[in-house]
């Protein structure tokens, strides 16, 4: 096939509309004061859970001992709960977040064992498009383990 040397691409002689040329304005605010509300909400949401497992009151605990691969007693949820707090914390703090992305994937990844290691809990009748309440209650980690690589890995301003 060839191309006509003739063939250029059109040109937008119109401007574009108020509203957009508003938005291109606003936008690389927005992203930025965005990035900070996700590292806020993503650090909110550990130190939530995290202090919930530590008083006792977390409803994914039972979840958390019945998954394990040995035996847990009774100090591993709290310890789970402090070092989920402590992330939050990290989080919220915005310093040396480069450092709480490997801490923030073993975390998060760690949940995924669910779904190896107890499929039963995750899906209804084996089906993996069947997901179970604990199912969803996993997956959705897929998107706070996106946040968690957004977060910790913005890119340093300047030469």
């Amino acid at each position: 096939m060839t191309v006509s040397p003739h063939l250029r691409p059109v040109r937008r002689t119109t401007p574009a509309p108020a509203s957009t040329r508003r938005f291109d304005h606003l936008a690389p605010r927005l992203h930025r004061y965005g990035l900070t509300m996700l590292r806020a909400g993503l650090g909110g949401v550990f130190v939530w859970f995290g202090v919930l497992k530590v008083i006792g009151l977390s409803p994914a605990a039972r979840l958390v001992v019945d998954v394990m691969p040995f035996a847990t007693g009774g100090w591993f949820v709290p310890a789970l709960g402090w070092g989920e707090v402590a992330l939050g914390v990290w989080l919220v703090s915005g310093r040396a977040l480069g450092g709480a992305l490997p801490v923030l994937v073993a975390h998060l990844c760690g949940t995924f064992a669910v779904l190896v290691l107890t499929p039963r809990m995750a899906f209804e009748h084996a089906n993996p498009l069947l997901l179970t309440l604990v199912g969803e209650f996993v997956v959705k980690n897929v998107v706070l383990l996106a946040a968690a690589v957004v977060v910790t890995t913005r890119p340093r301003s300047g030469p």
